[in-house]
């Protein structure tokens, strides 16, 4: 079991909506108008959600991180066409509650956040 999986199964279970942002193309520059705050992010492949992460603070911001998958691929993310982006006062308790989300209506975690 992936650190990921335990994570979402001590998360007390709580309804979650998924992030509630428009979808930008994954691209520079459309990432730099994405904001210099923590919060939580979403990929997308065309219309399939492939990763949810976050941006904790102390330097690391969402457009950091996403700027971080665009230029490296991490995650899987050298195939995203598209991204969604949430503030968050705790981006660790709300990816998990993401996650658990997920998991919760399809029976997996998306594919990028599955290793």
């Amino acid at each position: 079991m992936t650190r990921a999986a335990r994570n979402l199964r001590a998360l007390p279970y709580t309804w979650s909506v998924p992030i509630a942002s428009p979808r930008y193309a994954f691209n520079a520059t459309m990432i730099a108008g994405a904001p210099p705050d923590p919060g939580v992010f979403a990929l997308w492949e065309n219309e399939e959600l492939i990763y949810y992460g976050r941006a904790l603070g102390n330097g690391a911001t969402i457009q950091s991180r996403l700027r971080e998958h665009l230029e490296t691929g991490a995650h899987g993310a050298s195939s995203a066409t598209h991204y969604g982006w949430e503030i968050a006062a705790n981006p660790r308790l709300r990816e998990l509650e993401l996650l658990r989300e997920f998991e919760r209506s399809h029976g997996r975690l998306p594919r990028c956040n599955s290793g």
